[in-house]
């Protein structure tokens, strides 16, 4: 367990490294949103079979795609909020790897759903 949390904090450090805002990028952002659909089928299915590994690299595949957008100012909303977002996106996914990690399945669900709903949330503020 303290393995893991160290591993999640490392993540954490690694992935907010500041940057300047960047340009937006439609076709970028287009493909993460693409792919965290996909991840999110892939979560589903990981959770339905246990399959936590599976569960782990989906999360840690939308933590990165946020992650490579989150400081893009986007054409709609404010970048504050667009930055939050993906922020708490990275965050759940980190926490969705912990419970992997834990093989805890009620916890996987959690952060699946919490996953959903910024989704939604970033969907309604900025698209």
């Amino acid at each position: 367990m303290k393995r893991l949390s160290i591993f999640v904090l490392l993540l954490v450090f690694l992935f907010s490294s500041a940057q300047v805002f960047a340009e937006y990028s439609r076709s970028k952002v287009v493909r993460v949103m693409r792919n965290n659909l996909k991840m999110m089928k892939e979560l589903k299915t990981a959770a339905e079979n246990e399959d936590f590994f599976a569960a782990a690299e989906a999360f840690m595949e939308i933590a990165q795609g946020s992650n490579t957008i989150k400081d893009y100012d986007p054409k709609r909303g404010p970048q504050s909020a667009w930055n939050n977002t993906h922020r708490a996106v990275i965050k759940a996914a980190f926490g969705g790897i912990g419970a992997a990690g834990n093989e805890d399945l009620e916890a996987v669900r959690e952060a699946i759903a919490a996953i959903g709903a910024l989704n939604s949330q970033g969907h309604s503020a900025h698209k």
